[in-house]
């Protein structure tokens, strides 16, 4: 059998190897550091020595929160221990004792079964402070390296304390070329570094240097392409702007006001909620833009517009002034239409939004989201039904369904679904403004308007099972992904 030739470095890992089979890269180092030892396995897989497989696996991080809890304890830790010193605390008291916590801990106490009564809340009895220690512990296990069970993990996630990252490693096993190379290894006592020593003594004269084919075969190096993302983006935007849509932009940082408030969505639904939402702390308040939508808004809440009546609540311009994320791009529609009043109006947006997810095989906490609105006198759900089912077929999609959904500002409502992985997934949703949203901006005909994931489309787009592969730098899948319709 033909002998290569390799490298002192390429020999170290060959001989680490020998006895061992499905070795992870990042298992060992052969006496050499990571940056040489990864160069070694790639020039020993690219001569045929070793065979290579690859691993995609989950490690986990602790956020700045997650390691706050465990140094101070989870926010419903520091509300029962009051409830421990007090009896019974008012939710005045508790506010003002928590501070920002406590709403977080208002709604986890909650999940424990200690709810409040009649602005009241009681200390209750129970294994409560053996639990919060467990959860504390739990979090320091992740810290450290170590692995908990999957039920605490997703707890964990859907608060934002642990992040899940997605990450490769090569696995590799020695072959029969590569034994072969090792067994020729030094048989000629081959120099391969030159010392100083070496020079001044003269020994290099009576040495052998190992031979280099400077003729060998050697890796194609692909040019610069366009991430799979970006040129889906692309694509998408080159349909909407075929179809006569006009692209618009919005600001990542929102007011409530405007993200929340002008689309008739009440300030205490759970979507505002900090498990749900990213909230802003910017140090100062800023002038709020377009502030004549306040007195507006504040009617529509709280008395509605015209027969359609409101949520009957007082509320609050304080709330409606809070910064966050924005958690919608529909805020880009809300905000472009105040401004362009004349009919008819189509516009779209490709831009990132911001959520308070647990990240899975379908979920990210930052996504883009493709937004688009028609606004005019002769448009309908049917309308509607038409401008989806084009889009996606123009990218090569035929078979969605389009099944009754809610929204707090559309009604209609539709939800754009597919099948992914067995399981019916969510790709979008859409629908038609209540009036309690157009007709108090002063907009007369209906508007039609739609929000649909990209990563979730880039998963039927590319083929893939999970969600996260979309930002894996596996750089084979990189230089050769295709479109699978």
């Amino acid at each position: 059998m033909e002998k290569t030739e390799i490298s002192v470095n390429e020999y170290k890992v060959l001989d680490y190897i020998k006895d061992r089979k499905d070795v992870p890269e990042d298992s060992f180092n052969a006496g050499l550091d990571d940056r040489i030892k990864s160069s070694a396995v790639s020039y020993l897989e690219f001569k045929g020595l070793i065979d290579v497989k690859k691993d995609t696996y989950n490690t986990y991080s602790v956020s700045d929160e997650g390691r706050k809890y465990i140094d101070q304890g989870f926010p419903e830790e520091r509300l029962y221990r009051l409830l421990m010193q007090k009896n019974k605390c008012s939710l005045e008291e508790l506010k003002n004792d928590l501070g920002s916590d406590y709403k977080i801990a208002m709604a986890n106490i909650a999940k424990m079964g200690i709810k409040p009564v009649n602005g009241v809340l009681e200390f209750t009895e129970g294994h409560f402070l053996e639990e919060f220690k467990s959860r504390r512990d739990a979090l320091s296990r992740i810290e450290n390296g170590e692995k908990i069970e999957d039920e605490m993990l997703e707890v964990f996630m859907h608060r934002g304390l642990v992040t899940r990252h997605r990450a490769t490693r090569r696995i590799i096993n020695i072959n029969e070329n590569g034994r072969a190379a090792l067994e020729g290894y030094g048989q000629n006592d081959y120099l391969e570094v030159l010392t100083p020593e070496m020079i001044s003594s003269g020994e290099w004269k009576n040495r052998k240097f190992r031979p280099y084919d400077l003729n060998s075969r050697v890796e194609q190096i692909n040019g610069a392409g366009l991430h799979p993302l970006t040129y889906l983006i692309e694509n998408v935007r080159k349909i909407f702007l075929e179809m006569g849509f006009t692209e618009m932009h919005g600001h990542f940082i929102e007011y409530t006001g405007w993200n929340m408030d002008m689309l008739f969505i009440p300030q205490d639904h759970p979507a505002r909620d900090l498990q749900d939402t990213f909230y802003v702390n910017a140090g100062k308040e800023f002038e709020f833009e377009n502030p004549e939508i306040l007195d507006m808004v504040k009617k529509v809440h709280e008395k509605g517009y015209g027969k359609y009546s409101g949520w009957d609540y007082k509320w609050s311009e304080n709330e409606a002034r809070k910064l966050i994320l924005r958690t919608h791009t529909t805020v880009n529609t809300v905000r472009y239409l105040y401004n362009h009043r004349d009919s008819p109006q189509f516009v779209f947006s490709i831009e990132k939004v911001f959520r308070h997810e647990s990240v899975d095989w379908k979920h990210l906490s930052e996504l883009y989201q493709i937004e688009g609105a028609v606004y005019g006198s002769n448009v309908n759900l049917s309308t509607l039904k038409w401008l989806l089912r084009e889009f996606y077929s123009r990218l090569g999609f035929n078979n969605i369904r389009l099944i009754p959904s809610y929204y707090p500002y559309t009604e209609p409502s539709m939800d754009v679904a597919v099948d992914i992985n067995g399981r019916e997934v969510e790709l979008g949703g859409s629908g038609i403004f209540r009036p309690e949203v157009t007709r108090p901006m002063g907009l007369r005909s209906p508007v039609l308007a739609f929000g649909l994931g990209l990563e979730r489309l880039a998963m039927l787009y590319y083929g893939l099972n999970d969600i996260r592969e979309i930002y894996n730098s596996d750089l084979d899948w990189l230089k050769n992904y295709k479109i699978k319709f």
